[in-house]
């Protein structure tokens, strides 16, 4: 047996006997060692875009002794529901927050609310327009290069001429903005004889999209190829192509990875794939050394990879497709 006293007390201690076992000791000792519940917050759960972050943040958060509240909307674009799960865990007082925020304007002051309670808060997917502070910092994908995949991979398919629409653009998101600009500068300076003649702004839902792309097809409009620049965008694309017996002669290039098995068989030519699972990463960690007072970088930007039906078994790709979240996997 050991025995603990306590400062002041040696009166009370000596009347009750008070003693503590070994095993206590270790059990009180866990208890101080507890793991700081950081909480990562993406756009929609259950989605091939970004499970892979939630793999990424499980894997960091073990190594740092840590330990993550996964949650968001069930369905992208349900802002409320991710403004109401923010302040949820602010409230709460979790030590971090990991944040992909659904739109840049509409989650802009909760994130500032969050800030002002010295809650460290890394966002992940687009900026927000909030300077980087102690407590503020960015983990991005680099739309820029995204672009230019999308563009490069459509210069390729098409020889160099050919026409193009444009889908799913979303000015709400800073993000989709900076993509489409550079998927369209480097068309026009790399690839002039390709035209884009159509652009339709982004949907709610790949039902919508789908819609959108059928009246492209039933006004007629010329197309070589379709750009869908988000996971919607590119699930909608491919159902109208598929139901105007289109698929594999309208090329589709896609991005955001929610539709992968009609790549090997060619109805999807490509996607543009973002490396979800080393944001969640370098997210949690750069969380990690703002507990520990440690300076980190205001922004750290993360390449995507682009998936053809040549590389998408390769190993390289294993970790920006896994959803293996779980210990040990």
């Amino acid at each position: 047996m050991v025995s603990i006293w306590f400062p002041g007390r040696k009166s009370l201690q000596r009347g009750l006997g008070i003693t503590f076992s070994a095993t206590a000791l270790i059990a009180l000792s866990a208890c101080k060692r507890a793991p700081m519940p950081i909480a990562v917050i993406p756009r929609a759960c259950g989605t091939a875009l970004w499970e892979p972050e939630h793999s990424g943040a499980a894997a960091a958060a073990r190594a740092q002794g840590l330990t993550v509240y996964w949650n968001a909307p069930t369905r992208p674009h349900d802002v409320q529901k991710q403004i109401a799960l923010l302040e949820k865990v602010v409230a709460l007082r979790y030590r971090g927050i990991v944040l992909a925020p659904d739109e840049t304007l509409a989650l802009r002051t909760p994130i500032k609310n969050a800030l002002a309670t010295h809650i460290p808060i890394v966002v992940v997917g687009t900026e927000v327009g909030i300077d980087p502070d102690s407590n503020l910092s960015y983990v991005l994908n680099d739309e820029v290069a995204g672009g230019r995949l999308a563009a490069r991979r459509l210069g390729l398919i098409l020889g160099g001429q050919g026409t193009v629409a444009v889908l799913g653009l979303d000015p709400k998101l800073r993000s989709m903005s900076l993509r489409d600009r550079s998927f369209e500068d480097t068309l026009a300076s790399e690839f002039p004889r390709i035209h884009v003649v159509a652009r339709r702004p982004g949907q709610a839902s790949a039902a919508q999209e789908q819609e959108t792309t059928e009246e492209l097809f039933q006004a007629g409009t010329p197309l070589d190829a379709l750009v869908a620049l988000s996971a919607e965008a590119t699930r909608g694309a491919y159902y109208a192509l598929i139901e105007f017996n289109r698929a594999g002669i309208t090329h589709l290039i896609g991005f955001d990875q929610d539709l992968l098995p009609p790549i090997r068989n060619g109805g999807l030519d490509s996607v543009v794939a973002q490396d979800t699972q080393e944001i969640g990463k370098l997210a949690i960690e750069q969380i990690d050394r703002k507990l520990h007072g440690s300076r980190i970088p205001d922004k750290l930007i993360v390449q995507p990879r682009l998936l053809t039906r040549e590389n998408i078994d390769a190993p390289e790709m294993r970790d920006v497709l896994t959803a293996h979240w779980w210990e040990g996997q």
